[in-house]
């Protein structure tokens, strides 16, 4: 059973594939999920979606805490804390009685989650010219555009006419991060202005990261025929690791 947890999890098999394919498409539907009930109001319905998606959480956790080599380590590990965090919002609500709709948006930490399987679908990506930095810079763009999203929306629909939807929060945190600023949706409480505060200072470093992979990445994909080293310095001429001379085509700097 072990050996064939291994084999799902990490193998390159196409029965591999598929499983984290459907462990990536069950991680986006949560998410779909969380940020659709973010708001609403705890019925015995949601009760009964929330503790079977826990279910499905916590089974998957054991499983991979069972075939994890250093499982300290992984306990302790990012991917593990958020989906603790996200099991702990799912019990709350048993727990206290009551929505808690501001905890329950720590649920998008899931995406932390799902980002780290789309790493591991290399085979998805293979036979595309997309440099596997940018694809990392993307998604931590996108991560923190969602999760921010989610709080501006559940923090400021109730207390802000203008937010109406949660098309306005995304509208919002994109404005503000890209310090565009229209003005025609603005925080006005305490809370909302050290929230937009966060959104220009960190998102401006996620976005400015992006724009860095895409037009001046920090590395060329150049296969060393000798050691097999992928990825060299733009003005290479040998590889750092084995030494061998290596042919990397460049317009030179401009």
């Amino acid at each position: 059973m072990k050996n064939r947890l291994e084999y799902l999890y990490q193998g390159d098999g196409r029965s591999a594939w598929w499983f984290r394919t459907c462990l990536l498409a069950f991680d986006i539907a949560t998410i779909g999920y969380f940020l659709f009930t973010a708001t609403a109001e705890i019925d015995v319905s949601l009760l009964v979606i929330d503790l079977i998606i826990g279910a499905l959480i916590l089974a998957d956790m054991a499983a991979r805490a069972w075939i994890a080599k250093k499982r300290l380590l992984f306990l302790f590990s990012l991917t593990t804390l958020t989906d603790l965090i996200v099991l702990a919002s799912l019990l709350a609500p048993l727990i206290i009685g009551s929505n808690l709709g501001f905890l329950r948006i720590l649920r998008v930490l899931r995406l932390v989650r799902s980002f780290r399987l789309v790493e591991r679908l290399d085979s998805a990506t293979k036979g595309f010219p997309i440099n596997q930095r940018v694809i990392v810079a993307a998604v931590n763009l996108l991560a923190f555009i969602f999760v921010v999203t989610s709080m501006v929306w559940v923090w400021e629909h109730d207390r802000n006419e203008d937010m109406k939807t949660y098309v306005d929060a995304l509208y919002f945190t994109i404005t503000t991060l890209t310090t565009t600023g229209f003005g025609d949706i603005t925080l006005t409480d305490r809370f909302g202005r050290l929230l937009t505060i966060g959104i220009m200072i960190f998102g401006i470093g996620f976005f400015l990261n992006l724009l860095q992979a895409i037009y001046r990445p920090s590395k060329v994909e150049q296969t060393c025929t000798e050691c097999g080293l992928s990825l060299h310095d733009h003005d290479a001429s040998h590889c750092k690791h084995c030494g061998s001379v290596i042919y990397i085509e460049t317009k030179g700097q401009t």
